[in-house]
């Protein structure tokens, strides 16, 4: 990325000399703050969630039954339902995924459902099964996005289903009452009035389990599915399949191809999203979730960063064929992917304990989203719980919230806020990496939104052992009152687990006000959110 470019538009890096495995800070870092008269808005959808029918995710994380003796409304899982509320998650992503291109919507209603596969079978352990028993089905899901306050993300089946079978689940869900015969049969089970579903994810993943495509395959097809799209209220929100981005290319030729597919030759049909996938992929290292050392933390932090190159190159291509930007990006798959080996419980794929250090990752992530809010419209964590990039984990009655989710908890201020312009001046942070050749990384990254009066800054101290001292300045005004939050521990593998659910938690952390600024000192490996009043 050019550096010039990466100063300009949000962060940067601090002044360190490597000694061994330790860094030290050679100078602060100067933040300037400038409200812009018409800033993007931060979409609450940026901090989205996806869950699938894989390993642990449903069923015991999410749908425990109605007859079950843990905490329950009408089968969901009530301790989920209350943190997903606190957190004002904006919109949940259902059914996958992987899982969705072998989804039939109607196994999944009515009295009697059948015993289905699931493509994730061949993935379990052996001695364990996976078979779907599609005990939860789109009702379900909506009664988990209306009990949550979410926006259902539902995913199509372009693999195994078809465009009639797509358009009638769209009927289904959103005909009203007494038209169709699809809507009389949703009344019949149990849901009179529409589900109202506006986001609808045109395949998942076709360039791999979605169908092993080229570009040009999935573009023919996608105009098969969206050209006589039911006409009910909500308007659509088409999303196309895009890039895996986290592949070495960042994929680039997908988004190419898909694009010239789509315009050449008079083709009109339209497309509100791309979707994009980044994974901070260490699926073939031989990193580990819950043990490592001063590489691996900076190893999966500047990787995950990557991503912002992934947002502004993919964004660049979209332009030729789209210069008005009516496609906005769609990340609605992202986290960090570790080996296999650490699951709560062998069936309970990809179910990995996450750290602090991964704390750090969501918080660099979301920085970069929110700096980025005029291109991407939705981004979905993968997965909420108890798989990959979790904010929970669940197993019977044992249920705790990861580091993860407390970053989401004080990234809330940002929602739905105004994006205002943040410049950090500094140097590059020299760390130590598993390749064996010093590397550099952004050692102050963060982001900024006005609401109101209400001025809100995340930042984020990546260096393990050195403190970061910061004078934040606003370019005009003057802050009247400010508060902060921290999360931090000494342990850089710190995490919450079953027994100790409590061992990363946010604490209070001092802002001191000087008219127009403020001076704070950034321990290491810390996150700080600051929430400061305007004059």
């Amino acid at each position: 990325m050019n550096r010039r470019r990466f100063l300009g538009i949000s962060a940067c890096a601090s002044a360190a000399i490597l000694t061994g495995s330790r860094t030290a800070f050679a100078a602060d870092a100067e933040i300037e703050i400038t409200p812009l008269p018409a800033g993007p808005e931060i979409s609450s959808n940026l901090y989205g969630h996806f869950i699938e029918h894989l390993g642990g995710v449903i069923y015991d994380g999410v749908w425990v039954g109605t007859n079950s003796k843990i905490a329950n409304i009408n089968g969901i899982r009530k301790q989920f339902v209350d943190d997903m509320k606190r957190l004002r998650a904006p919109n949940l992503r259902w059914p996958g995924g992987c899982f969705a291109d072998g989804y039939h919507w109607r196994d999944g209603i009515g009295a009697h459902r059948p015993r289905t596969y699931n493509y994730w079978q061949a993935s379990m352990p052996a001695g364990y099964d996976h078979t779907e028993p599609n005990a939860f089905g789109i009702h379900e899901f909506m009664h988990l996005c209306r009990l949550t306050g979410t926006e259902p993300y539902l995913a199509a089946n372009m693999n195994s289903g078809s465009p009639g079978e797509f358009h009638d689940w769209v009927s289904y869900c959103n005909a009203p009452a007494g038209t169709l015969s699809l809507a009389d049969e949703r009344a019949a089970n149990g849901d009179k009035d529409p589900f109202a579903v506006k986001w609808w994810g045109v395949g998942n993943e076709s360039w791999g389990c979605g169908g092993d495509m080229n570009p040009a395959e999935y573009a023919n097809l996608y105009r098969r599915f969206v050209t006589q799209f039911p006409a009910y209220e909500p308007k659509p929100i088409l999303v196309a399949v895009g890039p895996r981005g986290h592949a070495k290319d960042l994929d680039l030729d997908w988004t190419r191809s898909f694009f010239e597919s789509m315009t050449t030759g008079g083709h009109r049909s339209r497309v509100d999203g791309l979707s994009i996938h980044y994974y901070t992929d260490f699926r073939k290292s031989q990193e580990r979730v819950a043990t490592f050392d001063a590489r691996g933390w900076f190893d999966v932090l500047r990787e995950g960063a990557r991503i912002e190159s992934v947002i502004e190159q993919h964004w660049e291509i979209m332009a030729k064929y789209d210069p008005q930007h009516h496609t906005k990006l769609v990340v609605d798959e992202w986290g960090v992917w570790y080996p296999v080996g650490e699951e709560i419980a062998p069936n309970y794929l990809l179910s990995q304990p996450l750290t602090l250090r991964d704390a750090l990752h969501t918080a660099i992530t979301l920085d970069i989203f929110n700096r980025h809010a005029d291109r991407i419209a939705m981004a979905n964590v993968a997965q909420t719980i108890n798989c990959i990039h979790s904010l929970f984990l669940a197993k019977g009655d044992q249920y705790v919230r990861t580091p993860v989710y407390s970053v989401f908890e004080m990234y809330r201020p940002h929602m739905g806020a105004q994006q205002a312009q943040l410049r950090i001046h500094c140097e590059d942070l020299k760390v130590p990496s598993r390749s064996g050749v010093s590397a550099t990384m952004p050692a102050l990254s963060g982001s900024a939104s006005i609401q109101g009066k209400s001025l809100t800054v995340t930042l984020t101290n990546p260096s393990l052992d050195a403190p970061l001292t910061t004078k934040l300045r606003l370019t005009a005004g003057d802050i009247v009152e400010g508060k902060g939050t921290i999360l931090t521990h000494a342990d850089m593998s710190a995490s919450n687990t079953f027994d100790h659910p409590t061992e990363v938690q946010p604490a209070p952390f001092a802002v001191s006000i000087h008219g127009n600024g403020s001076a704070i000192t950034l321990p290491p490996r810390s996150i700080v959110a600051l929430e400061l009043r305007l004059a």
